[in-house]
């Protein structure tokens, strides 16, 4: 596990700058902080948009081959250099095919079987991977230069094409050295931001910079560079095989996902929370490492606790487990996330997620996470809204503005984890809305009727006519033939799931030094879980219906038959007391009024609205705090 970054420049004569690379190297030092390793060549053709230099180098998390697997890694002749973040779980049988076509390797790393693959199979050699990873190959025989991704995003990729230039880097840290690249803002997505929580790809926060898709390679070549997607997954096939094919199929993969990425020559543990997925994956586990530690945080407000839940399946499965009550300083805390995340980022579990990771990483350099086990087999209560809301629709509104949503309206706000009221007002405010705006609407932060009153008059003229959900439309066009539940299962993959669930454990992870890998998102198994028929997914108003058949009897019965919880810290109450004078300076006019993008007055109001308990406004007002706060720093410069 490491961080990467590089660059190129081509059109002239010219020597990278050793000095400029290590600043951008030494900036992910989290990432890897036992080694660091660079590359430079300049190159010099006839034709003039193949000269130029090359800079590449890395951070090192050393996770296998701790003695041999230092980076850049070349091929016997040394025609073909690699560096490489993340891992690569059948990297022993990849070495072995190609030992047999006669290639000769010096260490024992994963690495390694990145050149000499990339010798036989050359681009391809990315659909070869069984992986998480981002890597970057040059081929000094005629310069060029291939950056890949793998295929479900496990891990980051940012790059800046300027002219006759390219930087790039695992982080946006590392790009930010170089003075050519711009710190412009592009305030489309700033307004996807306050729309997600987060920034959708390929966008980032500044307008220079770009997120490389998964399952993508980006390829340099006599001065073009090309983007080219390498993997996609099919529909549903029309066959039914039986509820008994795909629950064999099921436990068979994830057994095997789960010993793969077991491999490490330092401790190993799982994540364990009181839901369906890191059980799910502590029990394979246990299957292959009697002696598992398990690890779980918690909460003292009783509603977003799992301790109980959790420490109950470790007992169950026999587990060393670990816990740790949280309770954080969360003013002290706030600075270190938004720097964490370089851009501005409003998923609270960001802060259970922190401490998670941090107290993992006292015992262990890896951990096994339950990363995607919602969105490929269906775990999520808003695919039963989704299904709720197309009956919604069909009543006639004297029934549903006449009645219900008078009375929705008038429920008792309460800050506790997913209420009664939070759940009702959102359905409500969604269900009236087409696909896939209705499923955009589950988990949408500022609608538009808020959004004008939050933006300033320029920034509203500037983004307030642009079309909504992009990234979810453009995720429910691909999803192709997909029909129903399925498509918002594919649109959930292609955006919640990769720009924002990964993207928050992999800084946070790494921000602490620990590799989290995520067996539910072994390539074989998106594969096989998009061929699932859905009424094996969601059967009634049952959620995961075929993982919950699967685990009876492995699990406790509270877990298979439990309502999804989230991991999600009570931020409604710490708004209102904790965080309430913070939120107040931050919030101030007199500060607010040197963000142009704000209306500095309406800040304030939604948080007296919330501390009064007009309505439980706590995703909005932290999606915004922390927006401000990373303009604060990142532009402004003031704490």
């Amino acid at each position: 596990m490491c961080g990467i970054c590089g660059q190129l420049q081509w059109g002239k004569p010219s020597q990278i700058d050793l000095s400029l690379l290590e600043k951008m190297n030494r900036s992910m030092v989290h990432r890897g902080p036992d080694e660091e390793g660079y590359f430079t060549q300049s190159f010099l053709t006839s034709h003039a948009e193949n000269t130029g230099s090359i800079g590449l180098a890395m951070r090192r998390l050393s996770i296998i081959d701790l003695s041999t697997g230092k980076q850049p890694i070349e091929n016997e002749t040394g025609d073909v250099v690699v560096v490489y973040n993340g891992e690569t779980y059948n990297f022993r049988e990849l070495r072995e095919e190609l030992n047999a076509k006669g290639h000769i390797f010096k260490t024992h790393s994963d690495t390694e079987v990145l050149v000499h693959g990339y010798e036989e199979w050359g681009d391809q050699v990315a659909e070869k991977l069984n992986g998480m990873f981002a890597f970057a190959i040059w081929d000094k025989r005629c310069h060029r230069l291939v950056v890949g991704r793998d295929r479900m995003g496990i891990k980051p990729l940012y790059y800046a094409h300027l002219k006759n230039k390219l930087v790039f880097g695992s982080e946006i840290k590392a790009l930010l050295p170089d003075g050519e690249v711009s710190r412009e803002i592009d305030p489309f997505a700033i307004d996807d931001y306050l729309s997600l929580r987060y920034i959708p790809m390929p966008r980032s926060i500044y307008k220079s910079i770009r997120k490389l898709e998964p399952g993508s390679l980006l390829i340099w070549e006599k001065g073009a560079v090309q983007i080219k997607r390498y993997w996609s997954y099919e529909p549903p096939e029309e066959r039914d095989r039986g509820l008994s094919y795909y629950l064999e199929k099921l436990d068979a993969l994830l057994d095997d996902a789960v010993e793969r990425q077991m491999v490490s020559d330092v401790p190993l543990g799982t994540f364990l929370s009181g839901g369906m997925d890191s059980p799910t994956i502590s029990y394979y586990a246990k299957k292959h490492k009697p002696d598992l530690l398990t690890f779980n945080i918690y909460f003292s407000e009783k509603s977003f606790s799992e301790r109980e839940e959790a420490k109950g399946v470790a007992e169950f499965l026999g587990t060393n487990h670990v816990e740790r009550e949280v309770t954080p300083n969360i003013i002290e805390t706030i600075p270190k996330l938004v720097n964490i995340f370089d851009e501005p980022f409003g998923d609270d579990s960001m802060i259970p997620t922190f401490f998670l990771t941090k107290m993992a990483r006292e015992r262990m350099t890896v951990a096994l996470s339950g990363d995607g086990g919602d969105e490929l087999l269906g775990g999520y209560p808003t695919y039963i809204a989704d299904r709720l809301a197309m009956i919604y629709r069909k009543l006639p509104h004297f029934v549903t503005g006449g009645m219900i949503e008078p009375l929705v309206d008038h429920l008792p706000v309460s800050f506790d984890r997913i209420s009664l009221d939070y759940k009702a007002k959102a359905f409500v405010s969604a269900a009236r809305r087409i696909p896939p705006l209705a499923h955009f609407g589950w988990t949408e932060v500022f609608k538009l009727e808020i959004k004008k009153q939050l933006y300033s008059e320029n920034f509203w003229n500037q983004v307030g006519a642009r079309p909504l959900a992009e990234s979810f439309v453009n995720a429910y066009n691909e999803a192709g033939s997909r029909k129903g539940l399925e498509r918002f299962l594919y649109v959930d993959q292609k955006t919640h799931l990769i720009d924002e669930f990964l993207v928050k454990v992999d800084r946070l992870s790494m921000a602490h030094s620990l590799e989290v890998r995520p067996p539910f998102l072994d390539h074989r198994l998106v594969e096989f879980s998009a061929q699932i028929p859905m009424k094996y997914k969601i059967k009634g108003w049952t959620t995961k219906y075929l993982l919950r058949h699967l685990m009876k009897g492995r699990l406790p019965a509270y877990i298979t038959q439990g309502a999804k919880k989230g991991f999600a810290p009570p931020m409604a109450k710490w708004l209102a007391a904790d965080l309430l004078e913070y939120a107040r300076h931050k919030f101030s006019p007199n500060r607010l009024r040197d963000i142009p993008y704000l209306n500095p007055a309406f800040p304030l109001v939604l948080l007296e609205q919330h501390v009064s308990r007009q309505t439980n406004l706590a995703r909005r007002l932290w999606t915004l705090l922390m927006f401000v706060e990373w303009y604060d720093r990142n532009v402004l410069g003031r704490d």
